[in-house]
């Protein structure tokens, strides 16, 4: 009985060595076969770690051999960034996390290069106060030790990730102004268009009929027509330059942004003519 229980513990312990060299086996393959698909996905950084494992001197040699060729290979297409943080004064902040797409790559600066996968990623850099920076990054394969530099904001600007703007000094009427300026010089354009057949058709009228006082009712509703349209856009070319550059400059003086309160006004005369009438109050 006792001889039996002898011979019955040996082939125990004969079968552990075994058992441990078929999991190893299971655990190589298994690793081998993640491995590739990561690599088919580009998933360099997670593809590493299995490489690593099924190149063990455990596993089969063919697996050894192939994860070992692999690993040479993705280490060539691995592509490294160095992250380097400065503040407002220029000088190099440590204390950053870094994440990468949501996840955490680095708890602190090291200055060292770390392994990123290719392709575009959002980098965003945290200081502990919480204020962070983003920036869209495409990282190239292969790409090695690359500098990624980042301006972060200092502890005392307000959450977010940038400083406060200042509150500028001129310009702070937008562009409103130079849009009616540009419309009262368009205006004064089209006045000056207008003003020449006017003018020609005057000049026909005084040294032609007018001089023998045959001219006819139509020749002079032809010219009184023009009157009126050229007087409007006179009217509004003068009111359009004259409100625009007023604007500019009060705004530019006490940073007034509304815009004024505008009228316009063209009244005919009789036997041809008018009188333009134009205000503004700030």
């Amino acid at each position: 009985m006792r001889s039996g229980l002898v011979v019955l513990l040996g082939l125990a312990f004969a079968s552990v060595p075994t058992f441990a060299y078929a999991d190893e086996t299971g655990a190589c393959i298994e690793s081998a076969e993640n491995a590739q698909k990561l690599r088919r996905d580009k998933k360099l950084t997670e593809a590493r770690p299995e490489l690593l494992t099924c190149s063990r001197d455990v596993c089969p040699q063919q697996i050894r051999n192939d994860c070992t060729r692999w690993l040479s290979d993705l280490d060539t297409a691995m592509s490294t960034v160095v992250v380097r943080a400065r503040d407002t004064e220029g000088k190099d902040v440590i204390d950053v996390k870094v994440y990468v797409d949501g996840q955490l790559l680095m708890p602190k600066l090291q200055g060292t290069a770390v392994p990123v996968d290719p392709g575009q990623h959002k980098f965003r850099y945290e200081l502990p106060s919480g204020k962070s920076v983003e920036d869209d990054v495409l990282i190239v394969e292969g790409e090695k030790d690359r500098v990624l530099r980042v301006n972060l904001p200092s502890e005392s600007a307000p959450a977010g990730g940038s400083e406060t703007p200042a509150t500028p000094k001129s310009g702070g009427a937008g562009p409103a102004p130079w849009i009616i300026g540009g419309i009262g010089l368009a205006s004064l354009i089209g006045f000056g268009i207008i003003e020449i057949p006017i003018q020609s058709q005057y000049s026909d009228l005084v040294n032609g009929c007018g001089k023998t006082k045959t001219c006819t009712q139509a020749q002079e509703d032809s010219l009184t027509s023009l009157y009126a349209p050229a007087g409007v856009l006179l009217g509004v070319g003068v009111l359009g330059v004259v409100v625009g550059a007023t604007w500019l400059i009060v705004s530019a003086v006490t940073g007034h942004k509304s815009p004024p309160a505008a009228s316009a006004g063209f009244a005919p005369l009789p036997g041809g003519g008018g009188i333009a009438s134009f205000g503004a109050t700030f």
